[in-house]
């Protein structure tokens, strides 16, 4: 170089160094990082990332968390690494992301406290911490896992293009710490964009169709036809979310168990069988709201912010987690006021219309059930594929239809104990056989969607449904065979020998009645538990490429 420059010279607002000022003629030439410009109607900032700059010193990555006073599980932008060609003209390349600022942000539309915005003139997806009660459903969401949850917040966090940075003329933490000039801001026009995002798509990244990624990546030159992810072969269980597994199965338990209570209420004028549930229609009612009760305390405890529950109510309009807490919210007061007035007509003699009495039950049913609905469509995002499939929903409604008659049972044998029979009559007898008939139709429905599970997720090759399948028969094939074990012998092999011990031998006694019921419940409820466990555990997220080594709140 024929000129000399002074350290000032040499330095920006962006401190970057002197090699990356310099043009091809050896020219000073300042690097441009942000736009000079002012935003036009129908523009937003967006990320660009060239891979063929990139050296994976992870430099960015270090810059945000220091920015952003993050804690070290928490990487706003990470570093991936993907690999390909032969010896010797092998490759190895690295991706670094942020959030994208999407055109369809997944993580606004699903959350339901209304916690993220996208700003109407930069087009920067914000937080809102204030609205943010921890719940993670937008880490669902998302196809390249931007949100992640800080635990010394209790809340999700994300990038958010340090748009107070922006707003004073100076590059985000990542950009100006970029050695090589990888990193940088434009502008694009979200019309132009919408016709045509394929700038957004790179090897082994989630499709930029599911939300539309406004992040434009540039492909090296040299990129080698066929490449392979350096973390391809470290496949980690996901998250097991305890109090979920216990509040899914609990809330899908009491719906179905309050089905067949009312379809056997409904049905007791036509069949005499089951006329000995209009005494016990009271008790089983009120068995089910305690279980309700016990399943909604549960899903407080997933929230990292648990005092502002209330909040999952405010989208109904938009959020299926939202909608949950709507539909179990009205099943567990109708319940409740249901359970009330067939407590007044019992003990009080308080007169209710059957007319009134099947309606009521009906409306509370049908909320039950919409509950479940709800519960399955949280599940089903393109973000998670062995998630986003229907036998999701199959699978939630037929645990309920599973536990929901056994657990009348349970209660139903309760209530014969107390009422003094010491013997078990033909007549008492009758809704048994109709449970028992319900749980073990849904318990065969269950084997069959998971076998057929097994084999859609073994016959899959897409990166995630076949890591899934490597999940559930390697590392937790035994919990499988167990979940399987459990199923068959709780809803199966123990109802039919009851069926046939009260059925040969006359002194069979409400007491054993009780022991049987109890135990054929606690075993397929095991069963159901530790599938759920399975479900959550077996998932494998979309992502972009991690890294080979273990690192931090790093990508998959």
């Amino acid at each position: 170089m024929s000129e000399t420059f002074s350290l000032v010279d040499m330095l920006d607002t962006n401190n970057l160094p002197l090699k990356n000022r310099v043009n091809k003629e050896g020219i000073y030439a300042p690097a441009v990082l942000i736009p000079s410009e002012p935003l036009k109607e129908g523009q937003q900032y967006r990320f660009h990332f060239d891979m063929s700059r990139c050296v994976g010193c992870q430099c960015c990555v270090v810059a945000c968390n220091e920015q952003n006073n993050n804690p070290s599980v928490v990487n706003w932008r990470r570093v991936g690494e993907i690999e390909g060609g032969v010896y010797p003209h092998a490759k190895r390349h690295h991706f670094s992301m942020a959030c994208n600022h999407c055109l369809d942000p997944s993580c606004l539309t699903g959350c339901p406290t209304d916690a993220y915005e996208k700003d109407k003139v930069t087009g920067i997806v914000k937080h809102k911490a204030d609205e943010c009660i921890g719940c993670q459903y937008c880490t669902w969401n998302c196809p390249y896992g931007v949100p992640q949850f800080n635990p010394e917040r209790n809340i999700v966090t994300k990038c958010d293009m340090c748009h107070s940075r922006l707003a004073d003329g100076m590059a985000p933490a990542c950009v100006a710490a970029c050695p090589e000039s990888a990193i940088r801001i434009e502008t694009v026009s979200t019309a132009d964009w919408r016709e045509n995002h394929a700038s957004a798509d790179a090897p082994y990244l989630p499709d930029s169709g599911i939300t539309l990624s406004t992040t434009r990546i540039t492909l090296p030159d040299d990129m080698p036809g066929k490449t392979l992810k350096l973390n391809r072969h470290r496949v980690q269980p996901e998250h097991p979310h305890t109090s979920l597994i216990f509040m899914t199965v609990l809330t899908q338990l009491a719906a179905g168990g309050f089905l067949t209570l009312w379809l056997g209420d409904l049905l007791s004028g036509v069949f005499r069988f089951l006329q000995p549930l209009r005494e016990f229609l009271v008790y089983g009612a009120c068995g089910i709201l305690i279980v309700t009760g016990g399943a909604l305390s549960a899903s407080v405890f997933h929230l990292g912010r648990p005092l502002f529950a209330y909040k999952a109510l405010r989208m109904w309009k938009r959020s299926w987690l939202s909608r949950e807490v709507l539909f179990f919210t009205i099943f567990s007061f109708l319940g409740g006021g249901y359970a009330t007035l067939l407590l007044a007509a019992n003990f009080f003699q308080f007169p209710v219309p059957a007319a009134a009495r099947l309606v009521l039950g009906g409306i509370v049913a049908a909320s039950g059930m919409a509950g479940i609905y709800a519960s399955a469509k949280i599940y089903l995002v393109p973000a998670r594929p062995s998630w986003n499939t229907i036998r999701t929903p199959l699978r939630f409604f037929l645990t309920g239809f599973i536990l929901g008659p056994l657990f009348s049972f349970v209660v139903y044998s309760i209530y014969v104990l107390m009422s003094g029979h010491e013997k078990i009559s033909a007549s008492t007898l009758g809704p048994i056989f109709g449970w028992l008939g319900v749980s073990g139709l849904a318990a065969l429905a269950q084997l069959l969607v998971l076998f057929a599970r097994l084999f859609h997720l073994s016959g899959e090759k897409t990166p995630e449904l076949y890591d899934s399948a490597v999940l559930l028969v390697r590392r937790f094939n035994r919990h499988f065979l167990t979940r399987i074990g459990l199923l068959v012998l709780g809803s199966f092999i123990l109802p039919l020998v009851y069926l046939i011990y009260f059925l040969t031998h006359a002194a069979a006694g409400a007491a054993q009645l009780l022991v049987f019921a109890g135990v054929s419940f606690l075993i397929a409820l095991t069963g159901e538990f530790l599938g759920r466990y399975l479900f959550f555990v077996t998932v494998v997220p979309k992502n972009m490429p991690g890294s080979f080594f273990t690192v931090s709140g790093s990508a998959r």
